[in-house]
This record gives C-alpha cells, structure tokens and sequence, in this order.
C-alpha cells in the first residue's frame, strides 16, 4: 500500500476551519432545539416524531464535543492547537484571557467535554445517568482559535474574521426547520 503523504499546513488550516465552523453550526441547531419555543419538539410526551428530534439534538451536541475534542482535548491531534500555533505560550495566555479563566479551570472544561466524550459518545459506559456539558466555554475558544488562526495565517486570509454571523445563520435556519414541524 502506498504511504499516504502528510497533509500540508494549508490543507491542515483548512481542516482547523471546517472544525471550528462544524463545531458552531452544530451547537447552534442544537441550542435551537432546547430554546423555550422548540423544546416541547424534544419532550417524551411529542409523541409524533419525539424520537426523531431528540436523536437528531443529540446528534448534535455529540458533534459539538467530537468537533471541540479535536481542537482542544487530543494533545496529539493533528489539529489540537498546540500543534497549529506557531505561538502556544502567547496563544494559550490570550486564550486564558478571553475565556477569563486560568489554566486549572479550563483544564476542568476539557476534562467534562472529553468524559461526556469517552462515556456517552464514544464508548457507552456503565452509568445509570448522563450529563449533557455546558458549552459556552467551548464554544468561547472555539471562536478564539478560529479567529487567531484567520488573523494569523496568511493562507486563511479572505475568509470572514469571526464566526458569530455563521452561527446566527445556522440558529436562524434550525428555528425555521423547527417551527415547520410544530
């Protein structure tokens, strides 16, 4: 079998892109469905298509958390940040700062994503009850890394500097969908 060549730091940008973008749609159709106009879609008593929604819901968050893991929680992953920054002591103290927090407290963050990972996603654990993370803060460095990189690489140069009007699409889109289905 041929070996397969590296990718090249472009191709690797690029993939950092798609992740954090997937990442944002992702989180934005799922906070869609738990808003307090759609939630009742995802209640057992929806008894029309319940199932469906809250399989494609969770589908979503389990996205959010594969997504995020691979930028934040796989220190030997292609695309862990550490591995893209050309500055990781600038990138982690900047990122510590937008996120207002220090090392210790977002080492908490990625530890509950990459157990919420490793027991309801990847594998399924013996545990009686599940926990759904709290994202805000995944979602705050997912924007940071995103940014950065955009801001920093001249090969991600032209593409739109943050995120948020992407995510607002992605939001406006799933309400749409949900209110078809009411």
């Amino acid at each position: 079998m041929a070996k397969i060549p590296e990718l090249t730091r472009r191709e690797k940008l690029g993939n950092v892109v798609t992740l954090c973008r997937s990442f944002g749609r992702n989180l934005a159709y799922f906070r869609a469905g738990w808003s307090d106009e759609y939630r009742h879609l995802l209640e057992p008593t929806n008894v029309a298509n319940g199932n469906f929604w809250r399989t494609v819901n969770g589908n979503f968050i389990d996205m959010c958390v594969l997504e995020w893991c691979k930028l934040f929680g796989e220190k030997n992953g292609e695309y862990y940040w550490k591995n893209i920054s050309g500055d990781t002591a600038g990138f982690r103290t900047d990122l510590l700062l937008h996120l207002a927090l220090d090392q210790e407290a977002f080492n908490r963050q990625v530890h509950v994503i990459r157990e919420y990972r490793d027991k309801w996603v990847a594998h399924l654990d013996v545990e009686r009850t599940g926990f759904r993370p709290e994202l805000e803060v995944a979602k705050k460095s997912v924007w940071f890394y995103y940014e950065r990189m955009v801001q920093q690489e001249p090969d991600l140069s032209g593409l739109p500097i943050e995120l948020e009007s992407g995510y607002q699409q992605c939001s406006d889109e799933a309400r749409s969908v949900y209110l078809r289905s009411r």
